[in-house]
């Protein structure tokens, strides 16, 4: 009796180190895009955020939220189809918006009509930050900008099957500045 039970032990141990040597854990693929809006409304207000990795996948959430709490947030993830990666690539790649820079300024502490975007493009290591709290932030930005816009439009108004994948912390909004929306 004990032989099988040292034999059994042996090659579970022999099977366990094979695991253990030849596979490491897979390494995440590098966010190549990030995109959240918020969408203010009377009552609460939508944020969307959509992370795009380098291997052609993406995680987007949709959340409503109320006095800045979650109410709701749902979570798709997906695939970009090859058209879909090219479309995205050509519009990152892009000399224009490519050599945008955005400063960064501080918001007021009180501001009216707000629509905040985050945009983060990773680029050599880097990544190409702009933020725009409102409309009137965007406007001088809006030729170079507006077709990433309108490729993640396309993208959100996609039916996408809802993923039982965690919430990303990157998804997460700012919440180190008081600003009071009129």
């Amino acid at each position: 009796m004990t032989k099988p039970i040292r034999f059994f032990s042996v090659l579970l141990g022999l099977g366990l180190a094979t695991t253990a040597s030849s596979g490491q854990v897979p390494a995440k693929p590098a966010i190549r895009l990030l995109l959240s809006e918020v969408m203010p409304g009377a009552m609460s207000a939508e944020q969307y955020c959509t992370l795009v990795f380098t291997d052609h996948r993406f995680h987007s959430e949709k959340a409503i939220r109320h006095h800045g709490k979650d109410i709701e947030r749902k979570v798709y993830e997906g695939e970009l189809s090859e058209a879909e990666w090219n479309s995205l690539g050509g519009v990152l790649d892009n000399k224009e918006f490519r050599e945008l820079k955005v400063p960064q300024s501080m918001p007021p502490l009180v501001m009216q009509d707000t629509h905040p975007y985050t945009i983060s493009v990773a680029r050599n290591g880097n990544f190409q930050n702009m933020e725009f709290l409102d409309h009137k932030s965007l406007k001088p930005y809006e030729p170079q900008v507006k077709p990433l816009l309108q490729w993640w439009k396309s993208l959100r108004g996609r039916r996408l099957p809802d993923s039982n994948a965690p919430v990303s912390e990157k998804c997460s909004l700012d919440s180190t500045h008081a600003i009071i929306a009129q």
